[in-house]
């Protein structure tokens, strides 16, 4: 058997992958966390061998794209790469050698992909990838996709942009639609620096859909949002989104599905904590917790 490269997928959404992950700050050893705009953040990624062939100078190139659910190359935009040699049943982290500094527009919220090439591979992808050549997880074990973005629970609802994009050759007929509740793997959490949390059973959330950047209180939007993009073309979205205080060390989950003829092609999820309030009572004495 050839060389077999793998990134893994996210269980169970495939854009949930904990194969790709973010140390912010200018320390590529240092925690993993959520990205935080404006500054430097080192990206890793984890790639297998699974076959009975090594693999010398494997690439991994890693990219980001805003918000989206599918996401085509032309529009992500390459960060840089990482270089490894797995020799058959390997597994190695590797390090994107040029640091990533996420846009403020976003606020750090992206999406990341990761994507290995390797001489030897059962089933190697085009290289370089052709410009519209869609990233498909689920149909190559080479790509991985981390759609996850770390929300501050909020009593006043907040917007969070999504992108839609039509590939150059037809036009996109999709259905945006919001899921909530549910919890992540252990290891997804770890690397969100969220660590031995747990799922908020009460959670609270008002979300909502809007082709326009507008608020509107206690009626967000739509549960669901049918669009249609023309071809080569881009569609922003809009989420509202509020949540209730949460407990300490607790999360809400909602993710927003990219779906076609009933078909999920992709996703984004947003992970809602009171992370803020959390790290203000970790720092604060004693005394002042007990007051």
């Amino acid at each position: 058997m050839p060389a077999h490269l793998i990134i893994e997928d996210g269980q169970p959404s495939w854009w949930d992958s904990a194969d790709i992950w973010v140390v912010p700050g200018n320390d590529p050893n240092g925690p993993p966390g959520a990205p935080i705009a404006g500054i430097s953040n080192y990206l890793w990624g984890r790639v297998h061998n699974t076959g009975n062939s090594v693999s010398n100078g494997v690439r991994v190139d890693f990219y980001w794209a805003d918000p989206s659910g599918q996401i085509a190359v032309g529009a992500a935009t390459l960060i840089g790469s990482a270089f490894a040699d797995l020799p058959p049943g390997a597994t190695q982290e590797v390090l994107c050698l040029v640091p990533w500094i996420p846009v403020i527009v976003n606020g750090g919220h992206e999406c990341l992909l990761a994507v290995a090439h390797g001489p030897g591979d059962v089933n190697p992808l085009p290289d370089p990838l052709p410009n519209g050549f869609p990233f498909q997880p689920k149909q190559h074990e080479q790509i991985a996709q981390r759609n996850v973005t770390v929300v501050l629970a909020a009593r006043r609802a907040q917007l969070l942009s999504i992108a839609v994009a039509a590939l150059p050759r037809a036009t996109k007929k999709v259905e945006l639609q919001i899921e909530y509740g549910g919890e992540l793997p252990e290891r997804l959490l770890a690397t969100l620096g969220l660590e031995r949390w747990q799922p908020a059973r009460d959670a609270q959330l008002v979300a909502g859909l809007a082709r326009t950047p507008h608020c509107n209180g206690d009626v967000p939007g739509e549960q669901k949002l049918a669009l249609e993009v023309p071809r080569g073309q881009a569609q922003a979205v809009y989420l509202s989104l509020r949540a209730e205080a949460l407990p300490p060390r607790q999360y809400a989950l909602l993710r927003v599905l990219e779906t076609q003829e009933g078909k999920v092609m992709g996703g984004i999820t947003y992970v809602v904590t009171d992370l803020e309030k959390e790290q203000a009572q970790e720092q604060q004495s004693p005394e002042e917790q007990a007051s």
